[in-house]
């Protein structure tokens, strides 16, 4: 049977990998069989050793995700799935002076280069990318309005 020790090890192994959220690595422990309790007080461990921290896993998460060309919306709701609440992302964006207007502008760029929007359904394809990417409809409009 699986000891704590166990469990521990498994954790920090897959935390010397990349942060994970709290409950991103309770969900793996329990696929990999540890009880509920067990899976507590492995989680606890790992927070009083500093092998995991929530504030780490969201600063990693959003940095990640805004180089990779996605808006706050998209951020936002990956991090609902890691059950970190909207303040605390706003918070630490707002900490990190993330320009959402300058990373959707960016993201057209990269897409779209300077082709010219040639008809209604091509501006209409160009918003549609912009919002899978989780940017508002005021910077949709804005960048749009620019590169018209």
């Amino acid at each position: 049977m699986d000891t704590l020790a166990t469990w521990r090890k498994t954790a920090i192994g897959w935390l010397s990998r990349r942060e994970h959220s709290r409950a991103e690595l309770k969900q793996k422990l329990l696929q990999k069989g540890a009880s509920g309790a067990e899976a507590e007080t492995v989680l606890d461990w790992c927070q009083q050793q500093g092998y995991q921290n929530e504030q780490r896993f969201l600063e990693m998460l959003l940095r990640s995700r805004c180089r990779q060309g996605y808006g706050y919306q998209y951020i936002q709701q990956e991090a609902r799935q890691h059950q970190i609440t909207a303040a605390e992302l706003s918070a630490l964006a707002e900490q990190l002076e993330i320009d959402w207007w300058a990373l959707a502008e960016a993201a057209y760029q990269k897409k779209f280069a300077d082709k010219a929007i040639a008809d209604y359904q091509d501006k209409m394809k160009r918003m549609a990318y912009l919002q899978r990417r989780g940017f508002s409809s005021e910077q949709i409009r804005a960048v749009l309005g620019n590169n018209s």
